[in-house]
Order: C-alpha cells, then structure tokens, then sequence
C-alpha cells in the first residue's frame, strides 16, 4: 500500500501526463517517477501493433545508455532480446528475468545488457484501443528488486504515460517537419554512416580528421533529433534528407 506522500505523488504524475503537450515535456516527466520506483534508465517506444523492427517506431529515450541503443540498432538485437519476445506474446508488466529465464538462449545479448548497466529492470507494453500501436516502457537499472508494490505502480501510471506518447506523437506526425538543414558534408558523412562505416573509417574515406568526422555526426544527431546513429539515418531516410542508392 502507498504512503500518503506516495499517493499524491503519483496523482500529481497522472495529472502531469494529462497535460503532458510535447515530447520534452514527456521526457522531463518520466525522470519524476524515480521518487516512486529506484531505476536509473528509462526508454519508451512507440510502434506498430506487431512490435516488428520493420516498422516505423518512434523512441523517446529518457535516459537510456547511448551506447547501448546504437549497439542494439545496428546489430539488430531486437531479434534476440528476451524482453521483446515476451512483449510480442502478450502486454503488461515483465520482469526482466523471468523473460530470460522464459526466452532462454539468448546468454550473449544479457551479457551485452549488463555491461552497459543494464542488469535487472521492467517493461511495461500496452496497445492503442484500435489495436494499430503498441508501446514499450522499460525502466532498469543495476539492482532493481522483483517487487509487488513497484509493478502495481507501473500498472497504475503507465497507461497514463502510454496515453501521453500515443497523443504527442500522433499530433508531432500531423506538423509538417521544418528542414533540419544538413549541410552537403553533413549529408555525405550521414550517407557513409548508413553504409556502416565507423568514424575512422569515414575520415579516412573523407581525408579528414576523426574529430571532423565525431563534430559532423553530432550536429547530425542533434538536427534530427536522434538518440544515436541509427536512429538518425533512419530518421533522415524517412524524412527524405538523404537517398537509399
């Protein structure tokens, strides 16, 4: 049962979420639910019903390692994460686990979780009404307990925050896009970025310096609004900035 103060804080979250009008402000509220539940990384991912890596998603990465996003995109490990096999039988609260100990196999990709500080957690998946979106709350940490009292929290705030990314995102799609201005170099290191290559990689192809190089991806990133190198490819192919060849 919650204490008196716990209460009004999580009514004071479910209100924040009601209005909730941009995605900033959905980040800046998730951090609050730290007060409630002890985790140090939060990600939510908004995407087709069907939960599949081939369809648009949209991420909203609170405080989730950088590192360990662009790892987990560009090596495709969606196909081997137990958490995500798990979203995709049936919605509602995991932890992390028990979807190991469920989806076993998979040793290498947990290994590869805990170096980046991601050894025990919950997700929380929920369904639009129409059943045409799903979405992914994750929270995890280095010693998050299996405990009732943290999955009956989830429970009652994450429809709340589910309803709040569903409504951002569906009004953010209806904005037409303003051109985030990629210079022509910028656009040629992206397209090098596509290709897979590293930043040595690129300035050795570019003839310039990996700093160069590490400078124009950050500008990229930060024009886009992406989290890590693949989402800014993905995100730039979407919106046309740069071509598949």
């Amino acid at each position: 049962m919650l204490q008196r103060r716990e209460a009004n804080l999580l009514l004071e979250i479910i209100d924040r979420s009601i209005r909730c009008g941009t995605e900033e402000d959905f980040r800046q509220l998730v951090p609050s639910l730290q007060d409630l539940i002890p985790f140090e990384f939060a990600l939510c991912v908004l995407s087709g019903s069907n939960c599949s890596s081939a369809e648009p998603y949209h991420m909203v990465n609170v405080s989730y390692p950088s590192a360990w996003l662009d790892l987990y995109l560009s090596e495709r490990l969606d196909k081997v994460d137990p958490v995500l096999m798990e979203h995709r039988l049936h919605f509602g609260v995991q932890y992390w686990s028990d979807s190991y100990e469920k989806h076993t196999g998979h040793e290498q990709f947990v290994t590869l979780a805990e170096d980046h500080g991601l050894k025990t957690g919950y997700s929380y998946g929920l369904k639009t009404e129409s059943g045409k979106m799903a979405s992914l709350f994750s929270f995890g940490g280095r010693s998050m307990k299996r405990v009732l009292r943290t999955c009956s929290i989830l429970r009652r705030i994450v429809p709340h925050l589910h309803q709040a990314l569903v409504r951002i995102m569906r009004e953010k799609s209806h904005r037409v896009a303003p051109d985030p201005g990629l210079s022509a170099r910028e656009k040629e290191v992206l397209k090098w970025v596509m290709a897979g290559k590293s930043n040595w990689e690129i300035s050795e192809i570019l003839k310039i310096s990996e700093r160069t190089v590490k400078y124009h991806v950050q500008n990229i990133m930060q024009k886009v609004h992406a989290v890590t190198r693949a989402q800014a490819v993905a995100i730039s192919v979407e919106e046309g900035l740069i071509d598949i060849e």
